[in-house]
């Protein structure tokens, strides 16, 4: 089975450098280097070549480029078997959820979905690590460029509507919708660049209308409170107006919106692959809405 040594070294080849690997890891620069040290050492051959530019990859680093995403995909795929096996029960379906990825549309969908015989069970299973991700089917999200997610598939079921959280004593708390001339000279709180396209044009155009931008690496709950203790806007999709409950989120003028809907294993079981075919012949009929 491959060890996380090997996706981090083809992170560092794909970024170019140890410190950028880190932060779409969200490592420490030190780990990265220990990783690959320790691969290295337990491959008995030099894959990386350290410049001040960065990293130059040898002849033995780019066949392990070539070669090294067949055998992670395949590492998984026994692996996710070896678990299905192990649970004594392949007809279970484990469902991923977490504060911002609860599960507003597939409770609706699975009572809704008919096998024609006795339904599969369905497992819940709180994500409290990047590991809970290579263990759950399937995980209802937004969909953002983030580094687990991009290791799974994505059914789209519908896109939401980016807007703005202001706490509930805010002068701007009242309204009903806001421009971008409301946010002209106030704080607005946004993810860094690189998690998202659309996050990221719309930080841009924030940016040139005067609006002084925070950036934070993730929507963690502690960003929601900063947020409320400091008065300061956060830019947030409008599914998670019940995240905190100090907070008011209220619709913008602007058209940003990101896909929501349900990320799957690339080596999704037969279960699982049915009733996403069940979900997929619904959207084809219906629209679906989360905010």
């Amino acid at each position: 089975m491959h060890n996380r040594q090997l996706e981090t070294f083809l992170k560092v080849v794909e970024l170019g450098s140890f410190s950028k690997a880190s932060q779409a890891l969200y490592i420490t620069p030190s780990a990265v280097i220990q990783q690959m040290n320790s691969l290295e050492a337990d491959l008995q051959v030099k894959l990386l070549t350290r410049t001040k530019r960065g990293v130059c990859v040898t002849a033995a680093g780019e066949y392990l480029c070539q070669e090294g995403p067949a055998f992670i995909e395949a590492s998984r795929a026994i692996r996710r078997q070896l678990h299905w096996l192990g649970q004594g029960n392949p007809q279970e379906i484990c469902v991923g959820t977490a504060l911002l990825s609860k599960c507003r549309l597939f409770y609706e969908l699975w009572m809704r979905y008919n096998t024609g015989e006795e339904k599969p069970q369905v497992k819940m299973k709180e994500l409290l690590s990047e590991k809970a991700y290579e263990e759950v089917d399937i995980i209802e999200s937004l969909l953002f460029d983030s580094y687990w997610q991009k290791k799974m598939e994505f059914l789209e079921l519908c896109t939401v509507p980016i807007a703005c959280a202001v706490p509930r004593g805010h002068e701007l708390a009242s309204r009903r919708f806001l421009s971008p001339c409301d946010l002209r000279g106030r704080t607005l709180v946004t993810i860094e660049p690189g998690m998202s396209e659309v996050l990221d044009r719309l930080r841009e155009e924030a940016l040139a209308g005067g609006v002084h931008v925070v950036d934070v690496d993730w929507y963690h709950l502690s960003v929601f409170s900063m947020c409320v203790v400091k008065g300061f806007l956060l830019q947030t999709p409008a599914c998670w107006h019940d995240i905190h409950p100090d907070l008011v989120t209220i619709p913008c003028e602007w058209k940003y919106a990101l896909p929501y809907g349900l990320l799957y294993q690339k080596d999704a079981s037969q279960v699982v692959c049915d009733f996403l075919d069940f979900v997929r012949e619904l959207c084809g009929r219906e629209r679906f809405r989360v905010y």
